[in-house]
C-alpha cells in the first residue's frame, strides 16, 4: 500500500479545493475500498452524479489513477482518485495490514460448499454479478435485469424496482434481495445458491420496511374516517304528475302524507343525498330519479317541459316499464290508460272545384277511426308514444318538427306527387289515395358489372384488375354509375307526363357491399375499382362471381374468364421402364385433355390439387383429376404419392405390378411378359420342408419358411420381422438347408458356405440351434478374429457364425466369398446407415440376404432403409430418394407408402396372431417414492437441468446443450436407481427403490419362482449383485464383458433353485432363451419400449408353459414416471409401417419441458 510521504506526493499534484472535496468524501463514508496492497489501489467513490470506480498502479514515476467513467468531468475525476489515495491512509490506520480485495460472490459461494462450481453454476454467477456491477454503476435495478436470472420474470414496467430499504453495500446482501424479490414471484433460482441465501432474515427485514413505508397512508386513513361525518338517511317517495305538456316531479316523506310538488332546492338536495348514497327509495321512485339524472343531466328540474325533445324521450323510456305505473300519474291523480290498438295515419282527398286533386289531408286515427283526445304530444322511441291528458297510445313515427303532434295536417299533392313523396307515405303506412296510386309505376334495376385485368406498371409490380358498375332501370329511362359509395346518374330520360316512378334500389344498394368482399378500392382517375390480384385472387374471384345475386350480370376479359371457366380434366398412367431382371423403373405420367402446356405447367395443376395456377400467357387454370377410388388404391399399393410430382422414377418389382387391377396402368404387352414371368416363379415358392430338418416346424413357420424361399425365387433379399420367441432362428435353418439344396441340384457339389453375423450373446445359441435343426451341417464359430481361414472354412464348414464387432474388423476378407446367404441376426444392429458395421455389411457378397429382426424399426424411418439396402440394393431408391419420398416431416401418409412398398420383402407376425399357445404375459407398474438423500440429490439435479431449459431461450441454444441435457436426464434416472450412481461412496445409502426390489426377490424366492432383473446401468447391476450376496441369495450374472455366455445361460435355466439372473438390458435384451424364468422386473425405464419388449420376451416365447409376470419398477413423481408416458403417447411411427409399437427419441422443447417439471401434467395413456 502507499506509505504516507507516496500519498502526501499523489495529492501534492491537484489543488486545495480538491483535496478539500476529497477529504470530505472520507470523511462522509463516500470511499469503499475494494482492492488495497503494495503494487495497486481499487475503489467506489460516491460522486454526486455518480458512483466512480478509481485504479491507482505504483510505477516508476510513483503512483498513478485513472477513472473507469470517460465522460466524467476532470474535476471530478480528479477529486475521486484522490479520495482513493486518501483513503488508503486511513485504511492502514485502522489495522495497519494490507486491505483484503473483496471476495467474489463465486469465491464465498465455493467455500461454503466446500466444491468447485459447475460450469452452468459459473454461468448464474456472472450474471448475478453483472447485475450487481450494473447496480453499482447505476444505482438502480429494472425488471429486464430480473429476467436475465428468470425467463419468467414479469416484464410491467420501465421504471425502477424497489427491492431494498437502503442500497446493499455488498454482493452477498445484493443477492439475497433478489432471492426474496423471485420467491415472492413463486420463481425458481438453482439450489446452490441457497448456501449464501438467508430468505426468512431478508423476508423479515423487507416486511419490517413496507410496515414502515405503509404507516403514513393508514395514518391517513384513520384520521379522515374519525373526520368524516355521516349523515342520517332519508326515506321518502317520489312521482310524476303528468300532462300533454309538462311532468311535474312531486314528493313525499310517508306513505299516509299528502303529496307535494318538489321545490328546486329540495330536488338538488335529493340529488345529492342520492348520490351518496343517504336515501331511501322505493323501487319505483328511484328508477324515475336514477333515469330522470342521466337522460336530463343538468336540465333536470322540478318540472319538466316535454316541448324539449330529450325531455320527452325521457319519458317514453318510462311509460315503456310496466312497473312505473304507478309513479306516472294524470292530473286526476290516477295512472295512465293504455290503448291497446295503435293510432294510424289515414290519407283523404282534398278536391278543386274542377274535380282535381289540391291536397291530401293526413288524419291520424284510433282503431275505430275517431281521433284522439286534445292536446297530444309526441314522444320519439324505437316504437313513438302518443300522450293525451289520460292516455298513452302508440303510433306511427312523427314527421313534424319538436314534439308537437297534430291529428290533422294537410299536404299539397304536389308534394306527394313525386318518387319521395310516394315513399314517405309508404312509410306512415298509409293506403296511396286513388289519384295517386294511378300514376305510380314501380321500376327496378338491373346491375351490371365489367371486369379486366390492368396491364403491369413494372415488371416487379402489383397487378390489378379493374371492375364497373353500372344500373340501368326497367323502363330504360334511368342509367346510373357507382363510384365510390354513391351511384351517381348516368343518363335521364323524362317519363311520360303525370307518371310517378318508382325505383326499388334493393339490387343497387347490394353492389357495395359485393365489392368489398373483393377489398375494392375506387380509383378516380381510372373511374373504376381496382382489385389486388394476389396468390388466393382466383379461388376468391370465383368464389365472388358465383355468389352473385340473381339479375346481376358480370362481363370479364379472356384472362379472367378461364377463372369462370370448367376445370380441365386430367388422367394419370403408369411409364414402365424394365430396369433389371424382374426390376421397373415406374413414373407417374399426367394427361390433360384439350390444352398444350409445358410439363412444369401440368406439375403445378395437379400440385394445386383442384387449386387454380397462374400459366405463363397469364391465364388461370384449374384440373380436375379424373382418378377413380380402385385406382387410387392401386397406386397407393404402388407405395407411390399421387401428390408427388417429379420425373423421378421409382423401382419396383414385378411381384408389385402382378395384381389385375394394375393392368389398366400397364401397356398390354408388358402386362403379358409380367404374367408369363410371374406363373413361371409361383411355381417354385411352396418349396417343401428340407428332409434334412431334424425338427417339425409349426405351422406358420412353414409359411416363414415358404416366405424365404419366395424371397430366393424372386432373387431378392428381405426382412424376417417375427416378434421375440416365435423361432425365426430355425426357419432360417430350414432356409439354408433348402438353399443348399437348391444350388447342388444347379451346381454339384461346389456349395459355398453360409455367413451367419449376431450379437456376441448368441453365438452359441446359433451353434446349439443349427445341432439340434441341422446336425449334418458343419458348423464353426468364429471366436478371436484372428482365427479366421476362408480357405480352410470354404473346405471344412458349411456355416460360419461370426459377431458385428468381428464383421467389421475382418470386413476385407469376409467379402472375398460369395456367400451362399448371408443371414444379419438381430438386423437392427446395422439400423444406422452411417456406422462402421453397417458399411461393412453392405460390402459383403452374397447370392441371398436375410435380416432376422423382431424390431426392424426402434427409432425412425430410416432404419428401415438401412436394413432394405443390405436386403436388397436399391429397393426403396438410394438415401436421398428415401428421405425425399418416405422421411419427411409433416407426411402422414408417408408411412403407409412405405409399408406398401415393403409388403413384398417383410414378413411380420406377432405371437399374438401365431402363438396362440403361449401362456398369458402382464406388465404391472410399481411405484416407490424416494426420500432422504435420494431425494435431496434429485431435486438439486432437477433444478440445475431446470435452470439449463429456463434459460435456452431460443432454438440454437436449445440444440448446443442438447448433450448436457441429455447428461443430467441420465443423472436423474440414475438417482432414481440409487444415490450411489452419482455419489460415490453412498452405496449404504437408502435406495427406495432397491428396497423395493429386495422385498420383491423375497417373496418370488419364498414362492420358488425364478426372476430376470434388467437394468441399464452395470454399476447398479452390481450394488444389487452385492447386496444378493450379503443375503445368501443364489443369482447369476449377464453383462457385456461376461466371456461364457452360453455357460452362464445353460446354468441358470438348469438351475434347481428359485435363482436371480442379472443382465444389462444391452447384453441380455435380444437373442436369449431363458424360459426357465417366468417373472421379469426391468429395475429402470428405457426411451424405446421394443427394447424393453424384447427383454420381457427372453422368457414369454415358444418353450415357455407358465404365466409371465413383468414388473416394471418406476420412482413415482420423477422423470421415470414421465418416460413412460412419454412411451405411450409417441407409439405411432412404427404401429404405421410395421404394426409394432415404437418409441421417438426425437425429443422437443414441450417434451423436455414436461421432463423436468416446467410444463403442466399430461394425462395417462391405458396400455
Amino acid at each position: 500500500m502507499p506509505s504516507a510521504s507516496e500519498v502526501e506526493a499523489f495529492i501534492s499534484a491537484f489543488d486545495e479545493a480538491t483535496v478539500t472535496a476529497a477529504r470530505s468524501l472520507v470523511e462522509d463514508g463516500k470511499v469503499r475500498m475494494l482492492k488495497l496492497d503494495e503494487e495497486a489501489v481499487e475503489a467506489e467513490v460516491a460522486l454526486e452524479e455518480e458512483i466512480v470506480r478509481v485504479f491507482l498502479a505504483r510505477t516508476a514515476r510513483g503512483w498513478r489513477g485513472r477513472t473507469n467513467a470517460p465522460t466524467i468531468e476532470p474535476e471530478g475525476a480528479g477529486i475521486a482518485q484522490c479520495a482513493a489515495m486518501l483513503e488508503t491512509e486511513a485504511a492502514g490506520k485502522e489495522d495497519g495490514t494490507p486491505t483484503q480485495v473483496q471476495r467474489s460472490l463465486q469465491d464465498v459461494i465455493e467455500e461454503r460448499l466446500t466444491r468447485q462450481l459447475t460450469a452452468s453454476e459459473e454461468q448464474y454467477v456472472t450474471k448475478v454479478e453483472k447485475r450487481y456491477e450494473r447496480f453499482r454503476a447505476l444505482g438502480e435495478i429494472y425488471d429486464h435485469d430480473l429476467v436475465r436470472l428468470n425467463s419468467r420474470w414479469p416484464v410491467q414496467s420501465y421504471d425502477p424496482l424497489r427491492l431494498w430499504p437502503e442500497p446493499p453495500r455488498e454482493v452477498v446482501d445484493f443477492w439475497n434481495y433478489l432471492a426474496a424479490a423471485l420467491t415472492e414471484r413463486k420463481l425458481t433460482y438453482p439450489s446452490f445458491l441457497d448456501s449464501i441465501t438467508d430468505l426468512p432474515g431478508v423476508q423479515a427485514k423487507l416486511a419490517s420496511w413496507h410496515q414502515q413505508e405503509d404507516l403514513p397512508r393508514w395514518a391517513s386513513i384513520i384520521r379522515e374516517f374519525g373526520q368524516r361525518e355521516t349523515p342520517g338517511a332519508l326515506d321518502v317517495e317520489l312521482r310524476l304528475l303528468i300532462t300533454p305538456n309538462e311532468a311535474r316531479f312531486q314528493v313525499r316523506n310517508e306513505p299516509t302524507a299528502i303529496w307535494r310538488n318538489l321545490t328546486d332546492p329540495e330536488l338538488d338536495q335529493l340529488l345529492l343525498l342520492e348520490h351518496q348514497n343517504a336515501l331511501r327509495l322505493p323501487l319505483p321512485s328511484r328508477l324515475v330519479l336514477e333515469s330522470a339524472s342521466r337522460a336530463l343531466r343538468d336540465q333536470i328540474r322540478p318540472i319538466v317541459r316535454l316541448d324539449d325533445v330529450a325531455a320527452a324521450r325521457w319519458l317514453a323510456s318510462l311509460f315503456n316499464q310496466a312497473e312505473l305505473s304507478t309513479a306516472l300519474i294524470t292530473l286526476d291523480e290516477t295512472p295512465f290508460d293504455r290503448a291497446e290498438e295503435p293510432l294510424r295515419w289515414s290519407a283523404r282527398e282534398i278536391l278543386r272545384s274542377d274535380g282535381n286533386l289540391h291536397a291530401v289531408l293526413l288524419v291520424l286515427t284510433d282503431a275505430e277511426g275517431q281521433e284522439p283526445p286534445k292536446p297530444l304530444r309526441s314522444l320519439p322511441a324505437a316504437e313513438p308514444l302518443y300522450l293525451s291528458s289520460d292516455t298513452v297510445f302508440h303510433g306511427p313515427a312523427s314527421f313534424e318538427e319538436g314534439t308537437s303532434a297534430h291529428t290533422s295536417i294537410e299536404i299539397p299533392v304536389a308534394a306527394l306527387a313525386t318518387e319521395d313523396g310516394v315513399r314517405f307515405l309508404k312509410r306512415l303506412g298509409v293506403e296511396l289515395p286513388p289519384s295517386l296510386a294511378k300514376k305510380v309505376r314501380h321500376e327496378t334495376f338491373q346491375v351490371h358489372l365489367k371486369a379486366h385485368c390492368l396491364p403491369k406498371v413494372d415488371q416487379g409490380g402489383t397487378e390489378h384488375i379493374a371492375v364497373t358498375a353500372s344500373a340501368i332501370s326497367s323502363n330504360g329511362l334511368l342509367e346510373q354509375t357507382l363510384r365510390g359509395r354513391r351511384w351517381e346518374v348516368a343518363e335521364l330520360q323524362r317519363d311520360e307526363e303525370g307518371c310517378i316512378p318508382c325505383y326499388d334500389r334493393a339490387a343497387l344498394d347490394a353492389v357495395p357491399p359485393m365489392l368489398d368482399q373483393l377489398k375494392a378500392t375506387y380509383d378516380p382517375e381510372l373511374d373504376a375499382f381496382r382489385v389486388r390480384i394476389t396468390k388466393t385472387f382466383p379461388e376468391q374471384f370465383h368464389g365472388w362471381a358465383a355468389a352473385l345475386p340473381p339479375g346481376m350480370t358480370l362481363e370479364t376479359d379472356t384472362k379472367l374468364e378461364t377463372i369462370l371457366a370448367d376445370p380441365l380434366k386430367a388422367t394419370v398412367r403408369l411409364e414402365v421402364n424394365e430396369a433389371g431382371i424382374d426390376w421397373f423403373d415406374l413414373r407417374l405420367v399426367f394427361d390433360i385433355e384439350g390444352l398444350e402446356l409445358k410439363p412444369a405447367e401440368i406439375r403445378k395443376l395437379i400440385a394445386a390439387r383442384g387449386g387454380f395456377v397462374r400459366l405463363a400467357d397469364g391465364t388461370w387454370r384449374s384440373v380436375k383429376l379424373e382418378l377413380t377410388e380402385e385406382q387410387q388404391n392401386t397406386i397407393a399399393a404402388l407405395g407411390l404419392d399421387i401428390n408427388e410430382l417429379s420425373d423421378e422414377a421409382h423401382p419396383i418389382h414385378a411381384r408389385q405390378l402382378a395384381a389385375q387391377q394394375k393392368k389398366d396402368f400397364l401397356p398390354p404387352e408388358l402386362w403379358e411378359r409380367i404374367r408369363d414371368r410371374l406363373a413361371r416363379l409361383d411355381l417354385e415358392t411352396k418349396a417343401p420342408v428340407p428332409d434334412a430338418l431334424s425338427i417339425t416346424l409349426r405351422p406358420y413357420q412353414v409359411d416363414g419358411f415358404h416366405f424365404l424361399s419366395y424371397l430366393t425365387v424372386n432373387r431378392f433379399g428381405g426382412v424376417l420381422a417375427d416378434d421375440m420367441g416365435l423361432g425365426k432362428t430355425v426357419q432360417s435353418i430350414a432356409w439354408v438347408l433348402w438353399l443348399r439344396q437348391r444350388a447342388a441340384e444347379n451346381n454339384g457339389d461346389k456349395l459355398a458356405p453360409c455367413l451367419v453375423v449376431c450379437p456376441k450373446s448368441v453365438l452359441d445359441v446359433w451353434a446349439i440351434e443349427f445341432g439340434k435343426a441341422a446336425p449334418a451341417l458343419r458348423v464353426e464359430v468364429l471366436r478371436e478374429k484372428d482365427t479366421l481361414d476362408l480357405r480352410r472354412l470354404q473346405q471344412e464348414s458349411d456355416v460360419l457364425v461370426l459377431n458385428y464387432a468381428q464383421l467389421r474388423a475382418c470386413i476385407d476378407e469376409l467379402q472375398k466369398v460369395n456367400w451362399l446367404a448371408a443371414i444379419l441376426d438381430e438386423g437392427q444392429q446395422i439400423k444406422n446407415p452411417d456406422s462402421k458395421v453397417a458399411q461393412a455389411a453392405r460390402q459383403l457378397h452374397a447370392q441371398n440376404r436375410l435380416v432376422l429382426t423382431g424390431t426392424p424399426l426402434e427409432n425412425r424411418l430410416l432404419d428401415l432403409w438401412s436394413l432394405m439396402t443390405f436386403a436388397t440394393p436399391g429397393a426403396l431408391g438410394d438415401r436421398a430418394y428415401f428421405q425425399r419420398h418416405f422421411d419427411r416431416r409433416k407426411d402422414d401418409r408417408a408411412a403407409e407408402r412405405l409399408s406398401a412398398r415393403l409388403r413384398p420383402f417383410i414378413l411380420r407376425r406377432t405371437k399374438g396372431q401365431v402363438a396362440r399357445e403361449l401362456p398369458p404375459r402382464t406388465e404391472e407398474n410399481m411405484f416407490c417414492e424416494l426420500s432422504g438423500l435420494q431425494e435431496k440429490l434429485y431435486r438439486d439435479q432437477l433444478a440445475q437441468a431446470q435452470h439449463m431449459i429456463l434459460t435456452a431461450t431460443g432454438a440454437d441454444l436449445l440444440n448446443k446443450r442438447r448433450f448436457a441435457i441429455l447428461q443430467a436426464i441420465t443423472r436423474l434416472r440414475q438417482i432414481c436407481c440409487h444415490p450411489a450412481l452419482v455419489q460415490p461412496g453412498a452405496e449404504n445409502e437408502e435406495s427406495a427403490k432397491l428396497n423395493a426390489l429386495l422385498e420383491l426377490l423375497d417373496q418370488l424366492h419364498d414362492e420358488g419362482h425364478k426372476v430376470l432383473v434388467f437394468s441399464q446401468f452395470v454399476s447398479m447391476l452390481k450394488i444389487i449383485r452385492d447386496k444378493l450376496t450379503a443375503l445368501g441369495r443364489p443369482f447369476h450374472w449377464l453383462t457385456g464383458a461376461t466371456q461364457n455366455r452360453a455357460e452362464v445361460v445353460q446354468a441358470f435355466q438348469t438351475d434347481p433353485e428359485p435363482s436371480v439372473f442379472l443382465l444389462s438390458l444391452k447384453a441380455g435384451g435380444s437373442g436369449l432363451n431363458l424360459t426357465a424364468a417366468s417373472y421379469v422386473i426391468l429395475y429402470d425405464p428405457w426411451w424405446n419400449p421394443a427394447v424393453e419388449n424384447q427383454a420381457i420376451d427372453r422368457a414369454h416365447r415358444i418353450g415357455q408353459t407358465q404365466p409371465v409376470m413383468a414388473y416394471r419398477l418406476l420412482a413415482k413423481d420423477t422423470i421415470e414416471q414421465k418416460i413412460r408416458l412419454l412411451q405411450q403417447q409417441k407409439q405411432m411411427m412404427s404401429n404405421d409401417v410395421l404394426g409394432e409399437e415404437s418409441f421417438a427419441r426425437n425429443l422437443g422443447r414441450e417434451d423436455l419441458e414436461y421432463l423436468f417439471g416446467l410444463a403442466e401434467p399430461r394425462e395417462e395413456v391405458e396400455d
